[in-house]
């Protein structure tokens, strides 16, 4: 197990070594926000954001063109 501090709520938690591989994602075990790995060396956690998906991007565009 190792510490880690969630860039979201600013609490250290541990979580199994095999799961901060590059751009894996987990839960934060204090405050359940959704954290991806982005820099293994030294370590670098983000928060992402949840609600953001591919498919909004291209509804937006689809928008934009309509104009």
């Amino acid at each position: 197990m190792i510490k880690v501090e969630c860039p979201e709520c600013g609490e250290q938690f541990e979580t199994d070594a095999d799961v901060l591989s590059l751009f894996n994602r987990f839960y934060c075990s204090l405050c359940d926000a959704l954290l991806e790995v982005v820099e293994e060396d030294p370590l670098v956690l983000e928060v992402v954001d949840e609600e953001y998906s591919d498919s909004e991007g291209d509804e937006e565009d689809d928008d934009w063109e309509a104009e």
